[in-house]
């Protein structure tokens, strides 16, 4: 089926200028030509929607065809259930802790240096092997030596003291153990090392796989061996053990010698267990420009001991110069730690707090930013996708000019994702990094097409597996991270959905795996959690008190009243407060609701509930804005324009004073331009006309709202909008067309059949059908599908590319309003719908359910 490449850059019909700045005449936007119009002053008092009306029942006259909404949820008595009851002192007993948490986290960014992560049992005992260069018989570091005696834990055992894994305990144990050996030394901690090693080696068998720490059947095979030469008593004949000896034959056999000592691999990173296949005078060419193979302390100690590579003493000398008797089981972490660690605070919903310290931190990752991909720190020779993908994506989002092709890197000949250049590991945190990379892709983007299609088959692949475990680390809950990411991706993800979703599922406490277990104290941190909640919190009690705000002015405005319209003030707000949640933005969202409610209501009424001699009435009073016609309005109508008139007014005013200059003018423009779409569909309904698919959607794209209201709300974004700004993003901008048309089309596709079965003849699909009569309804609404992803994929561009001449709120509102749109019209029209089970838990966690 044919997509016309028209359609996608077409444009609204609107007039050539939208001067924010009222005079005594404005533009006609059909016809062009000026008119005289009378307009209220900025500071007229809002007139009471009571005077001179009467009661609900006279509202059936003029009537059309009533069309029936399920029943509001959010009513006053369960909104004043669900609050908090100590809002204050709660509000007043936290501000204190969140400065100081806030104050603390920014010493961690600015103490970011090579990356903090704790002590490597293993990589301390292979360091502490190297024998003193001056020949004498002692280890050249002895504070190493001294750190393995002093930190054998209870049980006999080495490594990670809060986690216990028998594969990271048993491999760093046993590594310490021939240490000691080695050196002549401990020999009541080699007596209990082994006691705990005969307990443990035959239980790894009963871990799974994935959670066997990388390298593991190269090191641990390696050792056994020095360990039997040294005499040390062990059950080597345990069929465990024979099976990890196996596995390392095998893995030996693919081995391509020439391709170790060729080209940077994942095995740089093991040397210390392919001693006997490592040609080690080519293997110095792969040398790290700090010294390091991979960044691996056991690594680089093997080489130097191999080699006596002066610039592999120097690495050992600098990491033990910042870690003092021991070593970590890599280093530097500096990319991965700062690209986390801004990760965590955006996810978290805290990022507002860090805007300097993300700044520097991304700041810094750019300036090591490389082609091929980037590892764990800057030195590293080989790229690992999920650190590239995690910048890729940070780093696009905030503006930086970075290419897909570092993907490249890790794509096999079959379009398959791993983590490793010229590697088949893959994992569940891997996969998921690179996913939620794939989703920022600009058009045309194949490399990342290719990723996001790879990634979700093998992550839905893990959800269905109950037992899946991460390769990559002990994650608190990353079955539920998967599942978020898959179901909301970032087009459709609401911030504080996110950061609630996130809050549940962060784990302060988590671990990483590589060849051991390592923490990263600057990524998964109290802290971080403990501010992340009391935000979400504090947040949350300001919002409570805005909506019984929103509610009293609902009902002062008569709407209460009105029996042929949908109550969603809660759903509206929830709309505004998902997104634009930031306290110094209340009067957004206050203008976002109050005018969203104003044109549910006009939709609702022009829809079956005004003849169109009314709706001309209602009209002409709007364009002269002249109160004098309201006399002649039935009451229902009255209570609406009475309403609209003190809202519109009441937004100019408030506007003037954050813009510094008229805006009665602009809002208006708008709000005729919607009346008139309005106007438009009445017309077609009461002729039971079928328009062109071209002629629809350029009134549809209008009479959805979301453009008029967004570019009503950007007036109080906190910025000031000058001319030459707005025109980046009015009417005639792809940003708004393009947010028009999906907010239309999402719409449609999931209204058109229930509006049909109540008379309605015009949606996107119809249209389409009477142009295209040869087709099925399956068939156009294919087509509209298509259009619709279509469509997306150009708004996430023009969203990514207006970073650097759109002011950052007026963005995030056109890209929210779209996130919004396609949440709720997911599955139906959940806007009508607000019932429905997950729209009401979304409004729940967001506005009234604390975390806890």
């Amino acid at each position: 089926m044919a997509m016309p490449s028209s359609l996608l850059s077409f444009h609204f019909p609107v007039p050539t200028t939208f001067n924010t700045r009222s005079s005594g005449t404005k533009q006609n936007l059909r016809s062009g030509s000026s008119k005289i119009i009378a307009c209220v002053g900025e500071g007229t008092a809002p007139l009471s929607n009571h005077s001179n009306i009467t009661t609900t029942d006279s509202l059936s006259a003029g009537i059309l065809t009533k069309r029936e909404f399920p029943e509001g949820v959010w009513k006053d008595d369960i909104i004043h259930s669900l609050m908090s009851s100590n809002q204050g002192a709660a509000a007043a007993a936290y501000e204190k802790r969140v400065e100081s948490l806030i104050c603390e986290i920014k010493g961690m960014f600015r103490g970011m240096g090579d990356g903090e992560t704790n002590a490597s049992a293993y990589d301390t005992a292979w360091v502490a092997r190297i024998p003193a260069v001056d020949g004498s018989d002692h280890p050249h570091f002895p504070q190493t030596l001294q750190w393995i005696l002093q930190n054998q834990l209870e049980d006999g055992s080495w490594g990670e003291e809060k986690h216990f894994l028998t594969y990271d305990r048993v491999l760093a144990t046993l590594a310490c153990v021939i240490t000691l050996t080695q050196w002549r030394t401990g020999g009541t901690q080699v007596h209990k090392g082994i006691e705990f090693l005969e307990k443990q080696i035959g239980m790894m068998e009963d871990e799974a796989d994935d959670q066997r720490p990388s390298g593991f059947e190269i090191v641990f095979p390696a050792m056994l061996n020095e360990a039997k030469n040294l005499l040390v008593d062990l059950p080597y004949e345990l069929p465990s053990i024979k099976q990890i000896i196996q596995k390392r034959e095998a893995k030996l056999k693919r081995i391509s010698t020439c391709v170790l000592c060729t080209a940077p691999t994942i095995l740089l990173y093991y040397l210390e267990g392919l001693q006997e296949i490592v040609d080690w005078h080519k293997i110095i060419k792969l040398q790290s420009k700090d010294g390091s193979f991979l960044g691996s302390p056991a690594s680089t100690a093997t080489v130097f001991m191999r080699t006596g590579n002066i610039k592999c003493l120097e690495f050992l000398n600098f990491v033990l110069m910042k870690f003092g008797n021991h070593v970590p089981g890599h280093y530097p972490l500096d990319l991965m730690e700062r690209l986390w660690a801004v990760d965590t605070v955006e996810r978290l919903g805290i990022d507002r707090h860090f805007k300097k310290e993300i700044k520097n931190a991304l700041d810094y990752v750019y300036s090591h930013w490389d082609e091929r991909g980037i590892g764990w720190g800057r030195e590293d020779d080989l790229a690992v996708i999920d650190v590239t993908a995690m910048g890729l994506r940070i780093l696009r989002l905030h503006g930086y000019n970075v290419s897909e092709d570092v993907l490249k890197t890790f794509r096999d000949q079959n379009g398959e994702f791993f983590c490793f250049s010229g590697q088949t590991e893959r994992g569940v945190t891997h996969m998921l990094n690179v996913n939620r990379c794939s989703h920022v892709a600009m058009p045309g983007e194949t490399v990342m097409e290719e990723a996001k299609l790879c990634t979700e088959r093998y992550l839905r692949n893990a959800l269905e597996n109950v037992d899946a475990v991460d390769k990559w680390g002990l994650k608190q809950n990353i079955r539920g991270e998967v599942e978020y990411a898959l179901k909301y991706p970032w087009h459709r993800s609401l911030p504080r959905l996110e950061a609630r979703s996130y809050i549940e599922h962060y784990g302060p406490n988590d671990v990483w795996l590589g060849k051991t277990m390592y923490t990263m104290p600057y990524i998964n941190n109290g802290k971080y959690l403990e501010l992340a909640k009391l935000d979400f919190n504090n947040v949350q009690s300001m919002q409570q008190k805005e909506i019984l705000e929103l509610r009293r002015w609902w009902r002062s405005s008569g709407f209460a009243e009105l029996n042929f319209t949908r109550d969603r003030v809660a759903e509206i707000y929830f709309s505004i407060a998902s997104t634009m949640f930031e306290p110094e933005l209340a009067t957004c969202r206050a203008i976002f609701t109050k005018t969203t409610v104003c044109l549910v209501i006009l939709d609702d009424l022009y829809d079956t509930h005004a003849s169109l001699e009314n709706i001309k009435l209602f009209n002409e009073a709007f364009k002269r804005w002249d109160l004098s016609l309201l006399d002649r309005m039935q009451e229902h109508m009255k209570i609406c324009f009475l309403a609209l008139y003190n809202l519109v007014n009441e937004i100019a005013q408030e506007g003037r004073e954050r813009q510094g200059h008229d805006v009665l003018g602009y809002i208006r423009n708008f709000w005729e331009l919607v009346l008139e779409a309005y106007t438009n569909e009445a017309e077609w309904s009461e002729a039971e006309f079928v328009p062109s698919f071209h002629e629809y959607i350029a009134t549809a794209s209008i009479s959805v709202s979301g453009p008029t209201l967004i570019l009503i709300c950007v007036l109080f974004t906190g910025e000031l909008l000058k001319d030459h700004i707005l025109s980046q993003i009015d009417y005639r901008s792809k940003f708004a067309y393009l947010t028009g048309l999906i907010g239309r089309l999402l719409n449609d596709t999931k209204t058109y059949q229930a509006e049909r079965g109540q008379g309605e003849v015009v949606s996107a699909i119809q249209c389409y059908m009477k142009e295209h009569p040869e087709i099925s309804e399956e068939e156009a609404l294919e087509y509209v599908y298509t259009l619709l992803e279509n469509a997306i994929a150009d708004f996430k561009c023009e969203y990514l590319k207006t970073k650097q001449y759109v002011p950052n709120n007026c963005r995030r509102l056109f890209f929210d309003h779209v996130r919004l749109m396609q949440l709720f019209y997911k599955e139906r029209d959940g806007f009508t719908h607000s019932h429905d089970r997950e729209i009401k838990e979304r409004v729940k966690k967001v506005l009234f359910e604390p975390v806890a």
